[in-house]
C-alpha cells in the first residue's frame, strides 16, 4: 500500500498503527484496499479493545 493515501495521525504525523487507540477509545485497525471520495484508504477501526482483537484474529 502506498502511504501517501494513507490518512496520517495528527500526533506523529505518521500513518496510523494496528493497535493505535484514540481519544474516543477506538482502536485502530487496518487500512482497507479500497479508496473512498476523499483520495485515502479506508480505515478499519474497532469500537474497543475486546473488538480488536476478534477482528484480529480474523484477518
Amino acid at each position: 500500500m502506498n502511504d501517501q493515501y494513507k490518512r496520517n495521525n495528527r500526533l506523529t504525523g505518521k500513518p496510523f498503527e494496528p493497535g493505535y487507540e484514540d481519544e474516543d477509545g477506538r482502536i485502530f485497525v487496518r487500512y482497507l484496499d479500497k479508496h473512498g471520495n476523499d483520495g485515502y484508504y479506508y480505515e478499519e477501526w474497532a469500537k474497543d479493545k475486546n473488538a480488536y482483537l476478534k477482528k484480529i484474529n480474523r484477518v
